[in-house]
């Protein structure tokens, strides 16, 4: 049995894009087993719509749009309990951040609310616009710029060393 080029195109995709994908479900889904499962979830609706996919402008945003959705749905589904540490999804020590940094950025998106940390992912992780992240997550664009707002000011707050200024 042969696969169809609908089959081997989907597979493709999936295999140039799975370290995005999930790392995109980890930064949404905040733990490693529901990030597993995440983008397991979003790679089988990629597999059933993949014509949609591949016709949309930008498949990859598209992609994160179905993920944004999938985790919204289950969101509702029931509320995630706390997950241990686990460094090694929280540095890439070829991407030139230390493990400090990048733990302390979890913390920091670990402590906003679920819509605000989606929205900060979708738009600096994936690179959305307002439009596409409201429809992801089922509201207005204003209202993607206020979860972004308060959402970086949170961040800002949490990430900011208090002892900073008054080193001398």
């Amino acid at each position: 049995m042969t696969d169809s080029p609908r089959v081997t195109d989907a597979d493709a995709f999936v295999r140039d894009h799975a370290t995005w994908l999930v790392r995109l479900a980890y930064l949404l889904a905040g733990s490693r087993e529901d990030a597993l499962d995440l983008a397991q979830e979003t790679c089988e609706r990629l597999w059933r719509s993949w014509s949609t996919v591949s016709s949309a402008d930008d498949p990859k945003a598209y992609v994160a749009t179905i993920m944004a959705n999938l985790q919204r749905s289950r969101w509702r589904r029931r509320r995630p309990v706390e997950v241990p540490y686990e460094a090694s999804l929280h540095a890439d020590p070829g991407e030139g951040v230390g493990f400090e940094e990048a733990d302390a950025l979890r913390r920091g998106l670990d402590r906003l609310t679920d819509r605000q940390r989606k929205a900060i992912v979708l738009r600096y992780w994936v690179d959305l616009d307002d439009a596409t992240i409201a429809e992801a997550l089922g509201c207005r664009p204003a209202t993607v710029r206020s979860l972004l707002a308060r959402g970086i000011a949170r961040l800002r707050e949490d990430l900011t060393d208090p002892y900073e200024g008054s080193r001398s």
